[in-house]
């Protein structure tokens, strides 16, 4: 029974990474590389707190953001597909949508969600949007800290 008690523990917590504490508060990132642009994917209000989705963008997941943190990726133009990809631990439903990039414009997307109960039951919803930047840069110097993206896999 402990052994049992143990191992759903370890699965609980692999499956929620916190902030780190030295995790840097919003900054532009530097300008994209020529024929890219910067594609910034946040996470605020986004339930379940205790679980990561994994975003994962044309194939490659990208991050595991904890609740208030973002990265920065650099993506070509044109249309990308994105998926925010939740365990099935959390409960909670996962995403596929498009994306369309314009060249060296940078791209703000923000994944939230909402719960709430209703005929009887709970009502779960995962939302992901491009925001304005004017509307997202407000959103990232209040609420958000830097996590560098995952290393790409070779």
């Amino acid at each position: 029974m402990r052994v049992l008690i143990l191992s759903c523990l370890a699965v609980l917590s692999a499956a929620c990474t916190t902030m780190p504490s030295n995790a840097p508060g919003y900054a532009p990132a530097p300008s994209a590389t020529p024929g890219a642009s910067n594609v910034y994917i946040y996470r605020l209000n986004a339930p379940p707190l205790m679980h990561n989705p994994t975003i994962v963008v044309d194939g490659v997941a990208v991050i595991d953001p904890p609740e208030k943190s973002y990265t920065v990726i650099q993506l070509p133009p044109g249309a990308h597909e994105v998926q925010v990809n939740w365990s099935w631990l959390a409960g909670w439903p996962s995403l596929k949508f498009s994306i369309d990039v314009a060249p060296a414009e940078p791209y703000y997307l923000k994944v939230s969600g909402s719960s709430a109960f209703s005929n009887g039951g709970l009502n779960m919803e995962s939302n992901a949007g491009h925001i304005e930047l004017a509307a997202a840069e407000a959103e990232l110097a209040q609420c958000c800290r830097y996590i560098p993206p995952r290393k790409a896999k070779k």
